[in-house]
């Protein structure tokens, strides 16, 4: 189980990184928050889980911080998404 719970961990890091080295790329904003949210939603969910595999007696806290980074990431990109294509200039 250590050594699941570490793959686990080790590739939801990994993903959270991936995703933040995208802002490197000189693209806007909307071609950069796909891939950071999709993958910062999906590394803290995996960091999340190996978590569980690691401590069993905290699967239901872990649960619900599963759960609540499940709504929150998505929901988190879709706001700024939202604000960029209302900043002035931008036609929406």
């Amino acid at each position: 189980m250590i050594f699941l719970s570490d793959l686990l961990l080790v590739t939801g890091m990994l993903l959270m990184v991936w995703g933040t080295l995208w802002f490197l790329k000189p693209v806007g904003i909307h071609t950069l928050l796909h891939p950071l949210g999709v993958s910062d939603t999906l590394g803290a969910f995996l960091v999340v889980l190996g978590l569980c595999f690691r401590y069993p007696r905290h699967v239901i806290p872990l649960g619900v911080a599963a759960l609540a980074l499940l709504i929150w990431g998505p929901l988190v990109t879709y706001v700024i998404a939202r604000g960029c294509s209302r900043l002035p200039g931008r036609r929406s």
